[in-house]
């Protein structure tokens, strides 16, 4: 009797057991599997290597992003933060002045005491117009740090990029950053953002 009892059990169970154990290997796969941001690194004509890193920013109201750890030709070390805003810049003029970058740019989340380097430039992400800006950012546990906010906008959508680093940001490290925000692939996640 107590044999049937078990038997029956099991029988009960096994489609349970085999749905949950089909759900496991399913995230599983997913979590391995290849995504144009998890676990494939990718060289720029630069000679930097940008590798997938996980969104470690505290949350806020614009969401998250994606991440990347970039490793120059000379070993320096650089990271790169970009993800889309909506409706918060400029419709008209897009990122036209320092004011709207230091409004719309991230560089808060890289360092509570921030101050700008220089005044701002003009430049592109592709086909949309924005401007840069050189921050240093302090901060008791990770010291000072070069920031480099890239924020470039159209129709109220704005791209908002930010390198970071403990050494100076040198003009190769941006130029290989902005090839990889322009990207097919980027491209398609920043628009479905």
């Amino acid at each position: 009797m107590f044999r049937a009892a078990r038997t029956d059990a099991v029988r009960r169970i096994a489609p349970l057991l085999t749905c949950l154990l089909a759900v496991a290997a399913t995230a599983y796969a997913a979590r391995q599997g290849e995504t144009p941001w998890r676990g494939r690194s990718t060289a720029s004509a630069t000679g930097t290597i940008w590798t997938p890193a996980e969104w470690r920013m505290p949350l806020d109201n614009w969401g998250t992003g994606l991440a990347w750890r970039g490793t120059g030709p000379d070993g320096a070390e650089v990271r790169l933060f970009a993800r889309t805003k909506t409706g918060f810049c400029n419709c008209f003029d897009g990122i036209a002045d320092d004011i709207e970058i230091d409004r719309i740019g991230d560089v808060d989340l890289h360092g509570s005491d921030f101050s700008a380097v220089a005044p701002g430039q003009a430049t592109e992400v592709g086909v949309l117009p924005g401007r840069t800006r050189a921050f240093r950012t302090a901060d008791r546990w990770t010291g000072t740090r070069h920031v480099l906010s890239i924020v470039a906008a159209a129709d109220c959508k704005a791209v908002v990029a930010t390198l970071v680093s403990d050494a100076p940001i040198s003009p190769m490290a941006e130029t290989s950053a902005r090839a990889l925000l322009t990207g097919e692939t980027f491209r398609q996640w920043a628009a479905n953002q």
